[in-house]
């Protein structure tokens, strides 16, 4: 397995946006959280890792309001390409937890998607609205 999540926030994965990174940061955390407990499969590590992918779920949507708040008052003009992006992972996130409810914990599949979407969407795609949002104070979403 990738050990992507066991390392630490880096300065490089700023996005020049307290509030984002904040967010990040603690994305990665949840991210790292899952993959901790993957190999756990007590009854007890089974409802751990639920409970952090339901955790991860509801925090991705503050986040997902909140960054795209940031990118339609600065008028990003990827901003609905983003939104179909941050669609897409919340469906694929939402299957995995919905597979786990039903006792089908798909591992591995977990670890890449969450190893990919670190490495495609928040080091990649995010990082293009950098020189946008930079200058762009918000307060998170209420």
């Amino acid at each position: 397995m990738d050990q992507l999540f066991f390392v630490e926030w880096q300065p490089s994965y700023s996005v020049g946006n307290q509030v984002l990174d904040e967010q990040h940061k603690k994305l990665l955390g949840l991210c790292k959280k899952a993959v901790l407990c993957m190999s756990d499969s007590s009854p007890e590590g089974v409802r751990l890792f639920h409970d952090i992918l339901g955790e991860l779920s509801d925090y991705v949507r503050t986040h997902f309001r909140t960054e795209e708040a940031l990118m339609k008052e600065c008028g990003y003009p990827q901003l609905a390409q983003h939104q179909r992006e941050h669609d897409k992972y919340h469906d694929r996130l939402t299957d995995f937890l919905v597979m786990a409810s039903r006792g089908d914990i798909n591992r591995d599949g977990l670890h890449h998607y969450l190893s990919n979407w670190w490495s495609e969407h928040i080091q990649g795609s995010d990082m293009q609205y950098v020189t946008s949002i930079k200058a762009t104070p918000i307060a998170p979403p209420r």
